[in-house]
């Protein structure tokens, strides 16, 4: 689904992005353009960057678990 409608990025780009890496939404806009019109799409930028840090978190929990 595209989520920027700016720069036409889809949701998918946006997490492909912080899956490489991307940490903050300056991160997103530089690697794929998103949140650098009207910035519409930063709640979905900041929200796919906080998922992926959950799911981190947990795995590296997980990992630890006895």
């Amino acid at each position: 689904m595209i989520v920027c409608i700016c720069a036409n990025v889809s949701d998918r780009a946006i997490a492909q992005a912080v899956r490489e890496g991307a940490s903050t939404v300056d991160d997103i806009t530089m690697t794929t353009g998103a949140c650098s019109g009207c910035r519409q799409c930063h709640g979905h930028c900041q929200s796919a960057i906080d998922a992926h840090h959950v799911v981190q978190v947990a795995m590296k929990d997980k990992e630890l678990a006895p």
